[in-house]
Parts: structure tokens; C-alpha cells; sequence
């Protein structure tokens, strides 16, 4: 008889051991802190009836509560220096993506001045990184060494999110450089995935933090969304995006029963996010590229469809209504509180900050003073 899968995930007995001995705040001391802070809210537990981990709440959780404030295990600096040396053949073998990070977390350490536990701590950040799931491996086995076919690229591309906040440290940096840079965190990537989410996440320069969108009752799993793209797409279209790129058939509550109504409102949402991208510069609403990653995956995509809805709509600079040269319409603020009303039905209300700034905007340009003090 196989024995049981131990009660949290590999790579997390690492952060249960002893603390540094020193006061610096070095990353694994950070990531520990993190880990102790976070247990208040929830443990990673396995999960018999899917057969892995996940984030189950150990207590009753107020809507909006942060529940976890994580420095990353990968920066984007060196998460980006990893894979463009992987794409030009520097990097080889997960010996060698030791190697590098070894070295990366050893100036580090060189920086804060640490000499004491520093092996220590940079053997186990190098551990955890190894403990994170590779759907790309060839094997997946257990441990904590770079003994299989377990590459940082592939660790990312299954765990990693994109971070907008952090700032470049190579002055080098091209001002045209992609403002989501891929970012690795250990406690962040065991959040199970919902098509309608009830935690939501976003980035204070290098820190992920997660808090809940709803109340949490205690016993409760978490989830978060993994994809900005299954906001507007139908159930179908979600579930063969997150089968092809993450290997996974989602079973969440908006994939699984009858989906038509809910279809029927995300084709909505995403007709008012194309139309005020355009007409407005709302370009957090709607990413073209999102369109196009879709159309690998289905082949439906239909380009010259998608110009000529564009060109029925006026069309403004991103920062058009900052710059006061916007002059809106009353329907672009009835189509953001549209958006919104749908955001909150199909339970994607997670990530509606943007939306709020915009609605007051709009609101503002309109003087409707009695409209906006609703929302405060």
C-alpha cells in the first residue's frame, strides 16, 4: 500500500525549519516571515478528492483581508536573466540553473553583509525552487535537488506570474522592455485555480500579495485565476486554454453545470472592454494579444472581424482623458458601470481597481458628484 502524501508540499518543510540565526532580512528570512504570517489564514494541504495541494482557510476571513505579503524566490531580474540565457544556450541543465542562482543568492548575501547560516539559507531557497512542479519534466519526482529533468524555465512557465510594479536595476533597460516581467514565488504558486476566483492578487514592487474578494468560511479552499484571458471567454474556450497551457481540465463552478448565461456575459464584457480600450484608452481592459493567444489555441480568431469593430469606434490615446484632450460621452461611464455589474456577477470583482479609477474619471468629467460619493 502506498503511503500517504505528506500533509503540506514539498519544499515547505525547508520553511518550517529553524530561523537564521542573524536579524538581516535576507530572502529566505523574508519568505519565512511570510510563510509564519500567512498560516494564520490558511495552510496548503493535500486534497484527496483532486488528488494535490491546496490553500484551505483555517479560519473565518473577512472579505477584503490580505492574507499573504511574499517576497519572490525568483525576481524578475534574475527569473529574466534566467530564461534569455536558457533561449540563447548559456544554460543547459538544471545543474547549471543551480549554479546561476546559487551565485545570484550568494551576492545577495555579499550585499547585507551575512556570513552566518548564509550556505544554509541559499541551499534552501535553491531546494524550494526545485520542489515546485515542472509540467514540462519528463519527471516530477520528489526532492529537493536538481537530480531530474526539472528546469527553471519550465517551474516558471507552470508557477510563475507576471509582475507590472517591479522596476528595472539595469539602467540598460530598454524603455520599450515589456512592463510585465515574470516573477517566481513559492506560497503564491499553491493557490489552486477558479474561473471565478474569491482571492485576488496584485504587486507592491516585488512583494505578491493575495487577499480575499469575499468572505472566506473556515474549511473553505482558496483559488485565484491564473489567466487574464478567461475573463472574456466562454467556458469552452477557458477550459482548452488552461488544458493546452497548463494541463489541466477545470472543473471550477463557472466551467462546470449550464454556462450559457454566463458565456452570454463575458461575450458582453468583453464587447464594452474592446469598445472603451479603444474609444477611451482604457487599454487595462482589453489586450489585443489575449485575442491572438486565443486564436492559437482554438483557431476561431477572425483578425479582420476584430479591425473592422475598431474601426466603427472613434479612437483616443491611452491617456486621453488624463490629459484632458478626452471628451467622453455619458455611455462610456454607463459601459464601465455595465462592466463592472458584470465583474461582480460572474464573481471577477478582483481585480476591479482600475475600473473604479476610471468610473470616478468619467464621473468627475460629468460632475456627477451624487454619482461618485456612492462608490467612496
Amino acid at each position: 500500500m502506498d503511503a500517504p502524501p505528506p500533509p503540506y508540499p514539498c519544499g515547505c518543510e525547508l520553511l518550517l525549519s529553524k530561523k537564521p540565526t542573524h536579524s538581516k532580512p535576507t530572502r529566505f528570512a523574508q519568505i519565512q516571515q511570510a510563510f509564519q504570517h500567512s498560516s494564520t489564514y490558511f495552510t496548503i494541504t493535500y486534497l484527496y478528492d483532486t488528488c494535490g495541494y491546496g490553500a484551505i482557510a483555517s479560519i473565518d476571513i473577512p472579505k477584503h483581508t490580505l492574507i499573504l505579503n511574499e517576497p519572490p524566490l525568483i525576481p524578475c531580474d534574475a527569473l529574466e536573466s534566467v530564461l534569455s540565457r536558457y533561449e540563447k544556450g548559456e544554460l543547459k541543465c538544471g545543474k547549471e540553473d543551480a549554479e546561476f542562482m546559487r551565485e545570484y543568492y550568494g551576492r545577495e548575501f555579499v550585499k547585507l553583509g551575512v556570513e552566518e547560516d548564509a550556505k544554509d539559507e541559499v541551499d534552501r531557497l535553491i531546494g524550494m525552487i526545485w520542489a515546485m512542479h515542472d509540467q514540462y519534466a519528463v519527471s516530477n519526482a520528489g526532492g529537493t535537488e536538481y537530480g531530474n529533468s526539472k528546469r527553471i524555465w519550465g517551474i516558471n512557465y507552470s508557477n510563475g506570474f507576471y509582475n507590472s510594479e517591479s522596476t528595472y536595476t539595469n539602467n540598460n533597460a530598454s524603455p520599450n522592455t515589456s512592463l510585465f516581467r515574470p516573477t517566481l514565488h513559492f506560497l503564491a504558486a499553491k493557490f489552486n485555480h477558479s474561473c471565478s476566483p474569491n482571492v485576488g492578487y496584485d504587486f507592491c514592487q516585488n512583494n505578491q500579495r493575495v487577499f480575499t474578494t469575499r468572505d472566506i468560511r473556515k474549511g473553505e479552499q482558496l483559488f485565484c485565476c491564473y489567466s487574464d484571458i478567461v475573463y472574456h471567454e466562454p467556458a469552452w474556450v477557458r477550459r482548452l486554454f488552461l488544458d493546452q497551457k497548463y494541463h489541466f481540465d477545470c472543473q471550477c463552478n463557472a466551467c462546470s453545470g449550464e454556462t450559457v448565461t454566463s458565456d452570454e456575459q463575458r461575450c458582453q464584457m468583453k464587447e464594452i472592454a474592446m469598445k472603451l480600450s479603444w474609444r477611451i484608452g482604457a487599454a487595462f481592459l482589453y489586450d489585443k494579444t489575449f485575442d491572438e493567444e486565443v486564436q492559437r489555441i482554438t483557431g476561431e480568431y477572425d483578425e479582420e472581424e476584430d479591425d473592422s469593430f475598431f474601426s466603427t469606434i472613434p479612437r483616443q490615446t491611452p491617456n486621453a482623458l488624463s490629459d484632458g484632450k478626452l471628451k467622453p460621452t455619458i455611455d462610456d461611464l454607463l459601459d464601465i458601470l455595465e462592466y463592472m455589474r458584470l465583474c461582480q456577477e460572474e464573481g471577477l470583482d478582483h481585480d476591479m481597481l482600475h475600473c473604479l479609477e476610471l468610473a470616478f474619471d468619467l464621473a468627475a468629467f460629468f460632475n456627477d458628484g451624487e454619482q461618485t460619493s456612492t462608490w467612496g
